[in-house]
C-alpha cells in the first residue's frame, strides 16, 4: 500500500513543522520556506518496497521553497539524488552556481550531496523519484553533469520514463512485492537511458574526455554483460583504448573495472530473482549474466547482498540497506 499523509487534518499551528518533518523523513533534511501570507496545505504519497531502496512519491502543496545546506549534506550517511517532474506549475532549481526553470513537460535531476535551492511560486503537483547511491551501483558517473539541464518529458525516453512513474503509482497496490520491485527498477533503467541519450550532457563543458570514455565503456559493458569472456583487453579493443588507460580511467571511481563489472552482474541476477516472469534456475541465471564459476558467484552474492540467491528468490529475507521507514 502507498503511504499517504495530508495536512488537512492537522491544526494550522502544526502544519509547517509537521510538513517539514515529513519532507525530511521522505527525502533528506531540508530547510523549508513557507509563504508568509497564506495558509499552507499539502499532501504526500509514497510508493516503496522492502527489496529496493528506490522510492517514488507524489508531492502536492501550495507555494513552497526548499533549501539544502552544507551542514545538512555533511550529516548524510549516503548520497541520494532526486528526479523531480513538475505537473502543474513551473519549478526553479539552483545548484552549483546555475539556475534552471522547469515547466510541466520536463524534469530535473537534483544532487542531494551538494547544497541547492528549489522553489515554486504557486500550487504544484510533483512526481519525485529518489535514487540512493546504492541503487545506482556505479551506473551514473559525474552526477553534477545532469544538474545543468531540464530534460524533455514530452517525447522519446523522457516521456516513457514519466509515463512509467504514473503507471507505477496507479497499479502499485495491484502487484505483489517482486512486481513492485521490477516497476521501480524499470523506471530507473529508463531514466538512465534518457539521461545518457541527451547529447547536451556529453557535449557539456564538464564532460571531459575521460568522462566520455567512461560512458562509452559503460555502454559497451552493458551490452556484453552476459559474456563470460568479457575481459579488459576485449573492452579496450572495442573502445579504442589501451588496457593501461582503461584501468587508469577507473582509478578515479569507487570501483576497479573488475569490481564494477561484477557488481553490474550481481545486480542483473538480483533483478532476475525478483522477476516473476524469469523461470531460469539460479545457476542458469548466474551463467546468463556471465558467471562461469558458480562457487565464486555464490560467495560474491552473499558478500554483496548479505544473503543467498535462494533466500532472495524465496522472499525469505530483505536486502540489507533497503528502506524500512514509511515516511
Amino acid at each position: 500500500m502507498a503511504y499517504k499523509l495530508s495536512t488537512r487534518s492537522w491544526p494550522d499551528s502544526q502544519r509547517q513543522p509537521l510538513w517539514s518533518q515529513a519532507i525530511g523523513n521522505a527525502y533528506f533534511p531540508l530547510s523549508l520556506e513557507f509563504a508568509p501570507s497564506s495558509a499552507f496545505s499539502g499532501s504526500l504519497q509514497i510508493w516503496e518496497t522492502g527489496s529496493t531502496p528506490l522510492t517514488l512519491s507524489r508531492l502536492r502543496s501550495s507555494q513552497l521553497g526548499y533549501s539544502r545546506s552544507k551542514a545538512q549534506v555533511s550529516e548524510d550517511r549516503e548520497a541520494c539524488y532526486l528526479v523531480t517532474v513538475p505537473r502543474r506549475s513551473e519549478v526553479h532549481f539552483e545548484q552549483d552556481g546555475r539556475a534552471l526553470h522547469c515547466q510541466p513537460g520536463g524534469f530535473i535531476f537534483e544532487r542531494g550531496d551538494a547544497p541547492y535551492r528549489f522553489h515554486y511560486a504557486s500550487d504544484n503537483d510533483l512526481w519525485v523519484f529518489k535514487l540512493p547511491e546504492r541503487a545506482l551501483h556505479g551506473q551514473l558517473r559525474g552526477a553534477e553533469r545532469y544538474t545543468r539541464f531540464c530534460f524533455d518529458a514530452k517525447r522519446a525516453l523522457g516521456r516513457i520514463f514519466v509515463d512509467q512513474l504514473a503507471m507505477c503509482a496507479a497499479r502499485f497496490d495491484e502487484c505483489d512485492e517482486p512486481a513492485r520491485h521490477m516497476l521501480l527498477e524499470q523506471a530507473l533503467s529508463t531514466l538512465l537511458m534518457a539521461l545518457r541519450d541527451d547529447e547536451r550532457v556529453l557535449n557539456s563543458e564538464s564532460s571531459n574526455l575521460a568522462a566520455m570514455h567512461l560512458q562509452r565503456i559503460e555502454q559497451y559493458v552493458e551490452k556484453q554483460l552476459g559474456n563470460p569472456d568479457l575481459a579488459p583487453q576485449v573492452i579496450a579493443d572495442a573502445c579504442g583504448l589501451s588496457v593501461r588507460y582503461l584501468h587508469k580511467l577507473f582509478n578515479s571511481t569507487p570501483y576497479s573495472l573488475g569490481e564494477w563489472i561484477r557488481l553490474r552482474r550481481l545486480e542483473a541476477v538480483h533483478r532476475g530473482l525478483h522477476d516473476p516472469n524469469c523461470h531460469l534456475s539460479i545457476g542458469e541465471l548466474a551463467m546468463r549474466w556471465g558467471f562461469s564459476d558458480q562457487a565464486q558467484f555464490t560467495r560474491s552474492f552473499r558478500q554483496h547482498f548479505g544473503c543467498t540467491a535462494r533466500e532472495v528468490r524465496s522472499g525469505a529475507t530483505r536486502t540489507p540497506g533497503a528502506s524500512t521507514s514509511n515516511v
